[in-house]
């Protein structure tokens, strides 16, 4: 499949990876050829077109009636054909998840079994994800007609019996390769279950073998698109009107355009158009090969490649759980989401390298640093010993004392005064967004004020002067009957 942009149109036009613009153009030129010519005939011969009849094409309706069925026909083979494309992709992700499923529900399954047996477990696992990629690579090169040979994970890792059986069924009996991996796989969940490595309920070990049947269904349904072409009545229809499209639509342009410019160039874009549009449905119709407007088998195989071989990662039986620092505080956590408080808690676990090692150094710091001062000071001195042992002891504590000792808290942890800090510093950052709020209310207040003080003062000496020049007009220098004037 060919990835593009839509932002730079010329590299979009001129590519032809991918493009029908070579095969459209091979029946369009020869038509604006075609028309070109009978331009010239008319200029050569005056009288030829009213001899023949020829002019009788331009007023008459066959060049429209048999555009409209083509153009209804093609319409109806590309709405097919983009029918066909999405479901085809669509069903190959489907069988992909189904499949992942079956093999994620049966790791999840033998986790309870791991202290017991892990060597059988480890086996297994193993052997699960190696037929499990064997059987969707086969999937995906069968649907493409044996044309492309994809990648699985260390097929020969399994046992020489299982690899002789697999020979045997595909090259001497010519057994389907996908039905062979998905009978092996149920027999080998099926005696794990029996050797308890699936340490679970049958109804519930019955999921897997639901999610095995449901993606041979989306296979299935996939090869309904491969093995089912196109009709071909619609296909020899459709051919014959376009290659009647390419001898009428050059009578009609010449009779009605005389220019020798512009009759090629409207014959070559009307046949250049129901060409490309009928290649562009055949692409379509079957999505699964080698061509460059086709799925991507090969990228379906290396994501379920890397999907199973996730399965193997030594921290794939970790059980999730909180830390120290976890937000228990349903309330505290409502207010970050709503304040949107950005801190190292609340980033993506995958926007640093190492996260485990970082929150290391980070809580270690300040433990490094009273180690350190504690490494240099200079060491205490030693209390002297008794000069006699007739020295009077200590005396003993009061019985008061010792209760009041023993009733006293210990000193908090620092694994305590974590969460406590960090709720001190989310408290202070609202207190301070808050004030923050509020400043900035009373800065705009004050700006208002002062506008309206400035606009005040400005306008006070025009009114002045305008006062005056009304009063000198009143020669009864009534300075009341001029303001009122102004205002």
């Amino acid at each position: 499949m060919i990835h593009y942009e839509e932002e730079w149109l010329y590299k979009i036009v001129f590519r032809l990876d991918g493009s029908v613009a070579v095969r459209s153009t091979l029946f369009a030129l020869p038509a604006a050829v075609f028309s070109l010519l009978l331009v010239y005939l008319d200029q050569w011969v005056p009288n030829l077109r009213e001899e023949t009849g020829l002019l009788e094409i331009g007023a008459s309706q066959i060049w429209n009636a048999s555009t409209v069925v083509l153009v209804f026909l093609l319409g109806f083979r590309a709405r097919q054909g983009l029918s066909r494309f999405w479901e085809g992709t669509g069903l190959l992700h489907q069988m992909r998840g189904e499949w992942f499923d079956t093999v994620s529900n049966c790791v999840t399954f033998s986790i309870a079994a791991v202290p017991a047996k892990p060597e059988k477990v480890k086996r297994f696992r193993h052997t699960l994800v190696r037929l499990m990629s064997l059987c969707h690579g086969s999937a995906l090169e069968e649907i493409s007609g044996n044309e492309v040979e994809l990648p699985v994970i260390d097929v020969m890792g399994l046992d020489e019996g299982t690899l002789q059986h697999l020979w045997e069924c595909s090259e001497v009996h010519e057994f389907n390769r996908v039905e062979v991996c998905l009978h092996l796989l149920q027999t080998l969940i099926t005696k794990a279950h029996h050797e308890d490595v699936l340490k679970v309920a049958p109804p519930i070990l019955s999921r897997v073998f639901q999610t095995i049947s449901r993606g041979f269904v989306n296979l299935l349904n996939t090869k309904k698109i491969t093995d089912t072409k196109f009709p071909y009545p619609f296909a020899q229809i459709i051919a014959v009107f376009l290659l009647l499209h390419v001898i009428l639509t050059p009578l009609l342009i010449s009779a009605t355009i005389q220019s020798k410019i512009l009759c090629p160039f409207i014959t070559f874009l009307s046949v250049f158009g129901m060409f490309a549009l009928n290649f562009i449905s055949m692409e379509l119709e079957n999505p699964f090969g080698t061509d460059a407007n086709d799925l991507p088998l090969d990228h379906f195989q290396k994501e379920m490649n890397d999907c199973l071989l996730m399965l193997l990662h030594p921290n794939t039986d970790l059980v999730a759980d909180t830390s120290m620092r976890c937000i228990m505080d349903f309330d505290r956590l409502i207010e970050m989401r709503k304040h949107g408080v950005a801190s190292r808690d609340t980033r993506r676990l995958w926007s640093v390298r190492d996260p485990v090692t970082k929150r290391k150094e980070e809580e270690g710091g300040d433990e490094g640093e009273e180690d350190t001062k504690a490494a240099e000071a200079p060491p205490a001195p030693e209390a002297e010993a008794p000069a006699s042992p007739a020295a009077p002891a200590a005396p003993a504590a009061s019985p008061e004392a010792a209760a009041a000792a023993a009733a006293a808290p210990p000193p908090p942890k620092v694994e305590d005064l974590k969460p406590m800090l960090a709720q001190s510093i989310l408290e202070f950052n609202r207190c301070l967004q808050n004030w923050t709020q509020v400043v900035q209310g009373q800065v705009q207040d004050a700006n208002t004020a002062f506008a309206a003080l400035n606009a005040c003062s400005e306008r006070i000496p025009k009114l002045m002067s305008a006062l005056e020049a009304s009063a000198a007009k009143n020669s009864n220098g009534n300075w009341e009957q001029a303001l009122v004037h102004i205002m």
